[in-house]
């Protein structure tokens, strides 16, 4: 029996140039549930993210409380408005011609992403992707209405890993017949784990390692 051949994307600085969260951030501040000096801050998380180890964990345990309250469908909005306005004209071109070619080629292609559903399912949509093909971080709701908490804990790093380890497992197939296409350091637990990693518009303690382990990098500005 043929094993299914998936291809694994991560989303921010891999396939869209702006972090879908701080597009769906965003929104939340024109629409009055974040205020702008709360932006203030996000530079200083940027660093400790791309720089050091910074728990996704930490940053949601520390901003998701502000947005307890909204509904999934006003959620779901948020996310479709955040795409058009601060998105889609912000893809990298290449990821997207990478992800069509792969589909086209009878490649399964899933976005797997610390990002939440809400900030990066309209991107799977505009790319062709379900939400079946979806992995990455899960907003709590209660009666319809964010609790302020996760389900789970965020797809990131060694948690990515081992969530995709299990996807994979229950897809019915095999690590060695997938590829994992990121940008970022973070990433190394899955990109160590498939059988075809690849370095795609990779910050540079990725690009060299992904140099120094023959790794096939690609630079989605092309």
């Amino acid at each position: 029996m043929r094993r299914e051949v998936i291809a694994f994307f991560d989303v921010d600085h891999t396939i869209s140039r702006r972090a879908t969260p701080l597009a769906l951030v965003f929104e939340l501040i024109r629409r009055g549930y974040v205020f702008w000096p709360y932006l203030l801050g996000v530079p200083v998380i940027f660093i400790l993210y791309r720089l050091f180890s910074l728990e996704m964990d930490f940053i949601f345990s520390r901003t998701l409380p502000k947005l307890k309250g909204i509904s999934r469908e006003e959620f779901d909005e948020i996310g479709r408005v955040a795409f058009e306005r601060h998105l889609r004209g912000r893809l990298y071109l290449g990821a997207l011609r990478e992800i069509e070619a792969l589909r086209r080629n009878g490649i399964r292609v899933i976005l797997a992403t610390s990002s939440p559903f809400e900030a990066v399912y309209p991107l799977a949509q505009y790319c062709g992707i379900g939400a079946d093909d979806v992995v990455c971080t899960q907003f709590s709701y209660t009666d319809g209405k964010f609790d302020g908490r996760l389900v789970g804990m965020p797809v990131f790093s060694r948690y990515k890993r081992d969530i995709i380890q299990t996807f994979i497992e229950r897809s019915g197939t095999d690590e060695h017949f997938c590829s994992f296409f990121s940008d970022s350091v973070h990433d190394l637990p899955l990109l160590e784990s498939v059988g075809h990693p690849v370095a795609a518009n990779p910050d540079w303690r990725l690009r060299r390692i992904a140099r120094r382990r023959g790794w096939t990098i690609k630079d989605f500005e092309k």
